[in-house]
């Protein structure tokens, strides 16, 4: 069972149904709405508050691009519940053929070596889809970014899982991990003398 949560101008509510979720919708100027898998989180969107933080290990990547920037920003947070265990970023080695896809995929492999490097197994949260479905063969890794990331992270998939987290839904460290990667082209910007 899905819960959609709406917002409007108007009102906030949480419907069980699509049907029901469409004609509360469909042609309201500003209504907002977003499925959820429970009640609780579709709940907590509707009052504005932060999707309860889920315990065990998990690393949120994240990548970003900046226009008339070659290279990509990436980051990652590795949370254990609330507490913070490290997070790092920084920027592709090479120039971004596929824009913040590249720094999708740089950060995934980094929070993979960290967890091996570390000994833990954890989870992998990730808001491109692409990070999980190229991992498990579902997706046919077609450009040179995605057959690079293919290849490197072989030998640290059996220590991750991976966890789809929706972008820009008030998700905590998936906000935090955005604004990582961002910093990261921010700073490497600065140094190369770029505004």
């Amino acid at each position: 069972m899905k819960f959609y949560a709406i917002k409007t101008p108007e009102f906030c509510k949480v419907v069980t149904s699509w049907p029901e979720c469409e004609k509360l919708t469909h042609g309201v100027k500003g209504a907002l709405f977003k499925s959820f898998k429970t009640k609780e989180e579709a709940d907590a969107w509707c009052s504005g508050i932060s999707a309860p933080v889920k315990e065990g290990i998990r690393v949120y990547v994240d990548g970003s691009f900046s226009p008339g920037f070659p290279y990509a920003g990436w980051g990652f947070v590795v949370t254990d519940g609330e507490e913070v265990l490290a997070k790092a970023c920084g920027i592709t080695s090479f120039p971004a053929e596929s824009r913040n896809i590249d720094g999708e995929v740089m950060a995934s492999f980094q929070a993979m070596r960290w967890l091996a490097t570390n000994n833990k197994i954890g989870i992998i949260c990730h808001d491109y889809e692409g990070i999980a479905r190229w991992a498990k063969g579902e997706w046919q890794a077609k450009s040179s970014i995605a057959k690079q990331y293919v290849s490197a992270i072989q030998p640290y998939l059996k220590n991750v899982q991976f966890e789809k987290v929706e972008a820009h839904t008030g998700v905590k460290f998936n906000e935090m991990v955005d604004g990582l990667a961002k910093e990261a082209i921010a700073v490497a910007k600065q140094k190369a003398g770029q505004s």
